[in-house]
């Protein structure tokens, strides 16, 4: 399985904080998350984020969460997935709300100096090294809906 490792470094040079990939960050999703992330076929209970985000993407995917014209757009309203967003909808274009989902329902297992909540929050708030719309691809019901590209 590929994993998603990371760890932040910050310039004070130029402010610039860049998340590299040093140290794996294994998270544990809290129940309602689990969940979803099982109803995708995942096992387990410790995942890395980029396994978080694949079964994500599966879910939504298999509960057909996405608009057929416009496939950025997840309409998970009724859905325990728009339950966990606090949303009726939302754009793979604008991940934010997602995010803020997943810092508050993943929780640290690894011993890196930056866990999970503290990546995320980092990478959105520097805007990098976050999947931006080339690398956070919506792609057809037979491929991964969200997809990191490295």
């Amino acid at each position: 399985m590929t994993t998603f490792s990371t760890s932040a470094h910050c310039s004070t040079s130029d402010s610039a904080c860049r998340i590299s990939p040093e140290q794996t960050n294994q998270v544990r999703p809290k129940l309602p998350l689990l969940k979803i992330l099982q109803a995708a076929g995942a096992q387990g209970e410790m995942f890395t984020v980029k396994e978080v985000m694949h079964y994500l993407g599966q879910y939504i995917m298999v509960k057909q969460l996405y608009d057929q014209q416009e496939q950025h757009m997840v309409y998970c309203g009724g859905d325990l997935l728009g339950e966990l967003l606090g949303r009726q909808s939302f754009s793979v274009k604008d991940p934010s709300p997602l995010y803020d989902m997943l810092r508050k329902n993943l929780v640290t297992l690894a011993t890196a100096t930056t866990d999970a909540a503290q990546t995320l929050a980092l990478a959105q708030d520097h805007s990098m090294d976050i999947p931006s719309q080339d690398q956070l691809k919506v792609k057809s019901p037979h491929g991964d809906f969200f997809c990191w590209t490295e």
